[in-house]
C-alpha cells in the first residue's frame, strides 16, 4: 500500500511536470503574443517582483485574515442553523428551499449587495464571504443529520442521555463526516466570494493584485495570482481538510491508520 502511495506521488508529480513542459512549449511556439501568454519564467520573476515591491505578502495576508473571520463566522452560523434543521422539521421545511437556492447563486452576485449595504469597506467583503458560505454548511450539517440511523438515537436514550446532551454528545459526533465536507464545500465558496469582492471593493488582497494586473494589461501578474490562489486551495485541502477527512475516516474504521 506504501509503495502505491509513493508511485502516485511520483505520477501527480510528473503530470504537473508535464503541464509545464507543455505550458513552456506552447510560449514558445508562440501561439499567443508574449503580453497575452507569458511564460512560467516570466510568471515566476512577476511574483517575485510583486514580493519584492512588498505588494504580494500584505495583500496575502490581507486576504487570509478576511478569509479566517468571514469563515469563522459563516461555519459557526451554518452549523448552528444546520443543527436546528436536522433536528426540527418544521425548520428545515422554511429553510432548506431557501438555502438550496441561496447555493445556486452566484457568490460574485453578492458583491453588489454588499455595496449597496456597507460601501467599500472589508465589512462588504465579510459580508460576500458569509452569504457565500453559510448556507452549504448548513445544508451539509443538516444533512448529516437526517441521515444519523435512529439506532443511534435509541442506544443514547437507553445509555441514559440527556435531552438537552443529545446534540453534543450523539447527533454532533455522527454526523461529523458530513459537517467536515459541508465546511470544505463552504471554504471553497467562501473563497470564491472573498476574492471577488476583493476585485472591486478593496485597496489590498489577492483580488485587487488581479484586478491591477487586468488594468496594466500584465498578464504574468493575472497568471501568478492565478496560480497562487489554486495553490494555496490545494494545500488547504491536502493538509486541513484532507487530514481531518481522513482521522474520522480512521475513527469511524473506515480507514485504516498510517
Amino acid at each position: 500500500m506504501k509503495a502505491q502511495t509513493h508511485r502516485i506521488k511520483y505520477y501527480v508529480l510528473g503530470f504537473y511536470l508535464l503541464l509545464l513542459a507543455v505550458w513552456q512549449g506552447l510560449y514558445a511556439a508562440q501561439v499567443l503574443p508574449d503580453y497575452l501568454f507569458p511564460s512560467p519564467l516570466q510568471v515566476v520573476r512577476r511574483l517575485w517582483e510583486l514580493g519584492a515591491d512588498n505588494y504580494l505578502w500584505p495583500s496575502l495576508k490581507a486576504t487570509f485574515q478576511r478569509m479566517g473571520i468571514g469563515f469563522s463566522i459563516a461555519a459557526a452560523v451554518g452549523l448552528l442553523i444546520g443543527l436546528l434543521m436536522g433536528m426540527l422539521p418544521v425548520v428545515n421545511s422554511c429553510l432548506r428551499s431557501l438555502f438550496l437556492g441561496l447555493q445556486t447563486l452566484p457568490t460574485a452576485a453578492w458583491v453588489p449587495v454588499s455595496l449597496l449595504i456597507y460601501g467599500l469597506s472589508d465589512h462588504g467583503i465579510y459580508f460576500v464571504i458569509i452569504m457565500s458560505s453559510a448556507p452549504a454548511v448548513a445544508i451539509a450539517t443538516s444533512d448529516g443529520v437526517l441521515n444519523i440511523p435512529r439506532i443511534y438515537l435509541q442506544v443514547g436514550r437507553t445509555l441514559g442521555t440527556p435531552a438537552y446532551a443529545m446534540p453534543v454528545r450523539i447527533i454532533l459526533p455522527a454526523s461529523l463526516p458530513s459537517i467536515v465536507t459541508g465546511m470544505k464545500l463552504g471554504w471553497t465558496l467562501a473563497w470564491h466570494g472573498g476574492v471577488s469582492a476583493e476585485l472591486i471593493k478593496s485597496t489590498i488582497g489577492l483580488g485587487f493584485l488581479l484586478q491591477m494586473g487586468r488594468e496594466l494589461n500584465d498578464a504574468a501578474q493575472v497568471i501568478g495570482i492565478m496560480m497562487l490562489t489554486v495553490l494555496f486551495g490545494v494545500l488547504l485541502d491536502r493538509f486541513v481538510f484532507g487530514s481531518i477527512q481522513k482521522r474520522i475516516r480512521v475513527r469511524w474504521g473506515l480507514a485504516q491508520q498510517a
